[in-house]
């Protein structure tokens, strides 16, 4: 109607709706935190039309605190008038009692017992709280007070709905958690509560056994975590090189950082799905350039390795030529699948360039052996996640935590990640003056590999082609015959994130000086431009963590091929992003992903039923196959 047809005084009407239920479903809590963004929403309005009887209208002109118009009750026919103001902005009590306590009668009106209190407009039999102008002088109360009172408790019995049900974003975001954490502060991780003013509600749902699983993963981490009893015992084992199995009762596996920001938070997803598949209790090694960058994900405990671990310079500098590897032990046959004296820990080196005796890790005669040991020391910069899903140990583990096998990284990732206090104020900062008032928010995540094989106005071609093809961006155009601009105009933001600024500049200059086709507004920003990446850096690693947030906030995503970063980004978000191809001739320049799980780039070529090098492990099972964005890689996609 509005859309269609000007309005005859020449306003601008515009009308959203944030969603569409179809049924009430009140025991699911991700439709419980629809509804109170709703609720909470209509209380901002300037002016309130309310459905007759319903509890959801009350609860929003009471926050509001002012009287609506109600929609009186259709029966058959439309009421004349059709709506009415309200005399009292207090909520409705549907069935009140009738019986007056005094005469111990049935037949009392109670509506007309005092004065403030009489039959609701909306319901004739029901009461509330009215206006009634000598209250004051007879108990204290007046009429404004009557209506602060009224709407105070509805503020409290909703905000103590609000802290004490799981508030969980999309599902999964808060499985772990209540706000307090070793801290004891409840405002310890902002970002964890307050990204559902940010980020739009997931359709993926997590399956109930994941859940539990989570749960009992955070129970573990709270009885051996850092400096518990358990862990302290596991320390002294540790230390004299000797398992006592009468008395391992926790394992853990210690990540170590390797590469960039996009990798690691990818490694070490895949390090805690091994421990959740293991139990074990996953430990990060925190260097310097990664401090302050993520919340704790667990309550009550951490999953930093404590400083004071025994052999904590060495954990940072093992490499591939590390003897005590379980590659190197079994190439050397220091160690096989008969030894019966295991050593209490072992290192496990899983990065891109790992050789052959390091990728059996991967075998299910191998973790056979692993499970025995109690540390487990990995050394990580890749998604290698989607190789444990060939493994028959695991498979039926993770065909129930994950049915959905497109939402592992989307799942687990959101579980485990969310930015610091201060990497959140830098998130929400330039949210809101730059990305908050467009009606559609369009990421461009540009990585450049090898740029002597990808120049410049290549690469920009790519890009113009990609984002014109798929109708991301309207066209621009010099002719006179352009639009003006008016009022009702919807505008579009482009959030470019690129290690170089010429990208950003062009698009900028393009839209910038002329309008488009279509008379949209598009704006273009671009966070930073450090000109290379500085991964030992905190303060790199920090805006890299900004840019990559603020890319999952994206109504759409335009992501490199290769790039880890753009992998985490899409994740996070929960879309299959249009994916520019790393190729000589991008024709076409961009392809829709079919699934949006990140790509394990480096993944092991090895049968271990066969004992052979030649089999395509991409072709073993339905659910992982290669990459859209790199043949030889693996990732997970849904069989159907």
């Amino acid at each position: 109607m509005y859309g269609e047809h000007p309005t005859k005084t020449g306003e601008v009407v515009a009308v959203y709706q944030p969603s569409h239920e179809r049924e009430q479903q009140t025991w699911e809590n991700s439709h419980n935190v629809q509804a109170w963004a709703e609720i909470y929403l209509l209380s901002l309005s300037d002016e309130l039309l309310t459905s007759a009887w319903s509890t959801f209208g009350y609860v929003a002109q009471g926050l509001r605190g002012m009287r609506p118009l109600i929609l009186y009750k259709i029966d058959r026919t439309i009421p004349d008038p059709p709506c009415g103001r309200g005399v009292s902005m207090e909520p409705c009590y549907h069935a009140p009692p009738i019986f007056d306590c005094k005469a111990q009668s049935t037949t009392v009106d109670i509506g007309g017992l005092v004065p403030h209190v009489r039959h609701c407009e909306d319901i004739s039999w029901g009461i509330k709280l009215e206006v009634f102008r000598f209250a004051e002088e007879e108990n204290g109360f007046g009429m404004k007070t009557y209506f602060k009172v009224g709407a105070c408790l509805i503020v409290f019995s909703v905000v103590l709905i609000f802290i004490f049900q799981d508030t969980a974003l999309d599902s999964i975001t808060r499985f772990a958690t209540t706000s307090f954490f070793a801290t004891g502060s409840e405002h310890s991780c902002l970002s964890r509560n307050q990204s559902v003013l940010y980020r739009k509600s997931s359709p993926h749902k997590p399956s109930s056994y994941l859940v539990s699983k989570l749960r009992s993963y955070e129970e573990l981490h709270k009885r051996c975590g850092p400096y518990t009893i358990s862990y302290k015992r596991s320390i002294k084992q540790l230390q004299s090189g000797q398992i006592d199995h009468n008395s391992s009762d926790c394992k853990y596996v210690v990540w170590v950082a390797d590469c960039g920001l996009g990798n690691r938070i990818l490694s070490i997803t895949s390090a805690f799905l091994y421990a959740l598949l293991t139990d074990r209790v996953l430990l990060i090694n925190q260097e310097q350039e990664m401090v302050d960058l993520f919340c704790e994900p667990f309550s009550n405990t951490s999953w930093i390795l404590p400083e004071d671990f025994p052999f904590k310079n060495k954990v940072s500098g093992f490499n591939q030529k590390y003897g005590h590897t379980y590659g190197n032990m079994l190439k050397n046959n220091t160690i096989n699948y008969s030894t019966q004296l295991l050593p209490s820990y072992l290192y496990l080196y899983l990065s891109h360039d790992c050789g052959h005796e390091d990728q059996l890790f991967f075998c299910d005669q191998d973790q056979a052996l692993l499970s025995k040991v109690p540390w487990l020391i990995m050394r990580s910069n890749v998604y290698f996640l989607p190789s444990m899903f060939l493994m028959s140990s695991f498979d039926q583990e993770l065909d129930k935590l994950f049915p959905d096998k497109e939402t592992v990284f989307h799942h687990l990732g959101r579980y485990l990640f969310h930015p610091s206090d201060r990497v959140w104020r830098l998130i929400t900062k330039y949210y809101q003056e730059y990305l908050a008032k467009a009606e559609k928010r369009i990421g461009i995540q540009i990585r450049i590999f090898h740029p002597k094989t990808s120049p410049f106005e290549y690469v920009m071609d790519q890009i113009l082609a990609c984002i014109q093809k798929e109708k991301l961006l309207p066209e621009v155009g010099t002719g006179k015959s352009i639009a003006s601009p008016s009022k009702n105009q919807t505008s579009k933001v482009v959030l470019v994130t690129s290690l170089f600024r010429g990208y950003f500049e062009k698009l900028k200059k393009m839209y910038g000086e002329h309008p488009t086709k279509t008379g949209e507004v598009v704006s273009v920003y671009q966070p930073s431009h450090e000109g290379r990446q500085q991964t030992w850096q905190n303060s790199h690693n920090v805006q890299a963590w900004v840019e990559i947030y603020l890319l999952s906030l994206s109504d759409e995503l335009v992501t490199s091929a290769w790039s880890t970063f753009g992998y985490v980004a899409q994740g996070l978000r929960g879309i299959r992003p249009l994916i520019l191809y790393n190729r000589t001739i991008s024709d076409p320049p961009c392809g829709r992903g079919v699934s949006m799980e990140p790509c394990y780039h480096t993944p092991p070529i090895f049968d271990c039923k066969a004992q052979t090098t030649t089999v395509d492990t991409g072709a073993l099972v339905r659910h992982v196959r290669h990459c859209e964005d790199l043949s030889w890689g693996l990732k997970l996609f849904n069989s159907s």
